[in-house]
């Protein structure tokens, strides 16, 4: 029955396999070629950084009420008790070094096996997850779309960087998965995983308007309680709650004293002053409008993954929050349309979209900046105009057909 509802249509599954697997044998092919290790292309500053927003962050928080006032971390505090936790793990010769030795760590055995563990753990409950939620015919194709889905651009790039990005991800789409789920107990579990999402990068909380949007309010309330104790207990390692003076200090100074992407990306082309000013101005109004269009989208559309695209496009549109990792997120989507028995050919757009930036691009544009950085920008930009462009169009069609309801 499922083979047959899904005859006729493109299949989303084999568009992601193909795309990720042609363009990594490309990808394979063009540098076995040119050798002298520039397969590393594809990664940040070609891996000089290698798996340094991991250890960096295990060297500040074990320094422990010093990771707010003197480290000057910008993490909450449950990222910084992960850090912490993982800093037992580490010489204590290594974690009380300065920031000029922090490359040191591949000096001591125990950081280099820690890498291994946490790469592979993150590794397998990554395919675990992915390879149990997609609902497909074909093992081999669930199988293959779970391996490529880890050893695509995005995932390969988080893993390089060891970022707290990988726990955000593996909470968001436990949530995602379960939040349907007939079962209390998975429920349930989502929600943890939703408020831990929250309490180690705080803008996941976005995701609970799905909650408040299907009049769950019990359940978001739990949610958000679960929340500001997941943000509360840990301060107690830092300092108490007072670190949360000293955090949103370091936030306000860090912003103030660090140029975004976006503003790299102006000075680079030669933008005047004004016209910067007045690009980030209208970049800053497309995140409210994507915005009001993700409030929206649950209330004309029984279409989930609409609503979670919409919510990571808007994430996404905030200039400080573009990245190639954080493009690993819209893997939850595409599983999501995936899963669809019924698939229109418009929703296929959505698929090539977000696919895109999933494949393996070769070469740099320069030390900085690779042409998946590229895409994901350029894609930011296109999937949240259609995404906006979609969602009022539905809007609009909603308002007739209740119009016409209500003259009947």
């Amino acid at each position: 029955m499922l083979k047959n509802k899904r005859q006729g249509h493109a299949d989303p599954v084999k568009i992601f396999v193909l795309s990720v697997t042609v363009s990594a044998l490309i990808y394979f092919i063009i540098y076995a070629i040119i050798g002298n290790g520039r397969f590393a292309d594809i990664f940040f500053k070609r891996c000089a950084d290698f798996f340094m927003d991991f250890f960096n962050s295990v060297r500040d928080a074990s320094q422990g009420s010093a990771v707010y006032t003197e480290r000057h971390v910008i993490y909450p505090p449950m990222a910084n008790l992960i850090y912490l936790i993982f800093s037992r793990f580490t010489p204590n010769a290594y974690n009380d070094t300065d920031f000029t030795d922090r490359f040191e760590w591949h000096e001591y055995a125990s950081p280099m096996m820690l890498t291994v563990i946490i790469s592979t753990a993150f590794a397998i409950i990554f395919c675990f997850i992915v390879y149990s939620r997609l609902e497909h015919p074909s093992r081999y194709l669930r199988f293959a779309f779970a391996f490529f889905a880890f050893f695509s651009a995005p995932l390969l790039y988080m893993t390089e960087r060891g970022n707290m990005m990988i726990f955000c991800m593996i909470s968001l789409m436990i949530y995602a998965f379960t939040y349907g789920s007939k079962s209390r107990l998975h429920r349930e579990i989502g929600l943890l995983c939703l408020a831990f999402a929250f309490s180690i990068k705080l803008y996941p909380v976005v995701f609970g308007w799905l909650l408040i949007s299907d009049k769950r309010y019990k359940d978001a309330i739990r949610c958000a309680v679960y929340g500001l104790l997941m943000l509360i207990i840990p301060s107690f390692f830092f300092g108490g709650p007072v670190c949360f003076v000293h955090l949103f200090n370091n936030i306000f100074n860090f912003s103030a004293g660090t140029d975004s992407t976006l503003s790299t990306i102006l000075n680079y082309i030669g933008a005047s002053a004004a016209g910067k000013s007045v690009f980030t101005a209208a970049v800053y109004v497309w995140v409210m409008i994507c915005g009001i269009c993700f409030a929206v989208s649950p209330f004309i559309t029984d279409d989930k993954w609409k609503t979670w695209t919409l919510g990571l496009a808007t994430i996404l549109c905030v200039p400080s929050l573009t990245s190639n990792y954080g493009w690993a997120f819209f893997i939850i989507p595409i599983i999501m349309i995936c899963n669809k028995q019924n698939r229109r050919r418009s929703n296929m757009l959505y698929v090539i979209f977000m696919t895109i930036p999933f494949i393996f691009l070769p070469f740099r544009i320069n030390y900085y900046v690779t042409p998946t950085t590229v895409a994901v920008y350029v894609m930011t930009a296109v999937l949240s105009v259609y995404s906006v462009a979609d969602t009022v169009m539905m809007t609009v069609k909603r308002l007739r057909q209740r119009k016409i309801a209500e003259s009947n």
